[in-house]
C-alpha cells in the first residue's frame, strides 16, 4: 500500500459508506484541495467552490479508488481538472497563493546552470502577476511541479497526459515567466541576460 495505514483505513471506511470516516477524510485533505485549487484558479472563492465540488464527487466515486495506489495523486487529479474547468469558464481573477519558503530552491530556469535558481522569495509580487498569463494546463503543471513538489511522472498521472507533455508545459510556462520578467521588469533581469542567452545557444 502506498498510503499510510491510518489513511488507508479511513479511505476504506469512507468508501464503504461511513459518513464519519468521510468527514474525517475531508478534514485531512480540505486544506490541500483548497490550496491547490486556489493556486490554479487564482481566486479564493472559486477555489472554495471547486473544493466543495471535489468532495461531493469524491463521496460518489471513492469506492472506485484502488487502495494500492497513492490517494493524493488521485485527489490531485480530481482537484486540478475541476480547477482547470473553473479557470476556463471564468478566467483568472486573482493571483497565485504565495510560494512556500523552499519553492525558490525548486524553481530553476532551464536556460541556466542546474544549481542556479530564481529567488522567488524576493520576486513573489512579480511572479504572481506573470503567472496569470499561463494557459490552464501550463499553470496546473507549474503549480504541481514547483509549488507542490510532484515528480514529472506523478504530474503526468494527475493531468492524464504523457511525461513529455508535462515537460513541454513546464518549459513553456518557464519561458513565459522568463520573457515576462525581461519585458516588464528589465531591472530584475539585467544581470541574468548574458547567462540566459548563452544557455539558449548551448
Amino acid at each position: 500500500m502506498r498510503d499510510d495505514e491510518d489513511l488507508t483505513d479511513l479511505i476504506r471506511a469512507a468508501a464503504g459508506g461511513d459518513r464519519r470516516a468521510f468527514e474525517d477524510l475531508v478534514l485531512k485533505k480540505r486544506d490541500r484541495v483548497v490550496r491547490t485549487a486556489y493556486q490554479v484558479t487564482g481566486n479564493l472563492e472559486d477555489a472554495k467552490d471547486v473544493a466543495q465540488g471535489v468532495f461531493l464527487r469524491l463521496w460518489r466515486v471513492l469506492q472506485r479508488f484502488d487502495l494500492t495506489k497513492r490517494f493524493d495523486t488521485w485527489l490531485y487529479r480530481i482537484t486540478v481538472n475541476a480547477a482547470i474547468d473553473s479557470l476556463r469558464q471564468g478566467g483568472p481573477k486573482g493571483t497565485l497563493q504565495p510560494l512556500p519558503d523552499d519553492a525558490g530552491d525548486r524553481l530553476r530556469d532551464p536556460a541556466s546552470g542546474p544549481d542556479e535558481a530564481l529567488d522567488l522569495r524576493q520576486l513573489q509580487g512579480v511572479f504572481f502577476r506573470l503567472a496569470a498569463r499561463l494557459a490552464p494546463r501550463q499553470r496546473a503543471a507549474f503549480v504541481l511541479k514547483e509549488i507542490e513538489g510532484l515528480e514529472t511522472a506523478e504530474i503526468a498521472q494527475t493531468l492524464g497526459v504523457t511525461e513529455s507533455t508535462v515537460r513541454n508545459h513546464l518549459l513553456q510556462a518557464r519561458r513565459i515567466l522568463r520573457e515576462g520578467l525581461v519585458k516588464d521588469y528589465p531591472g530584475l533581469t539585467a544581470g541574468r541576460r548574458a547567462d540566459d542567452d548563452e544557455g539558449e545557444r548551448s
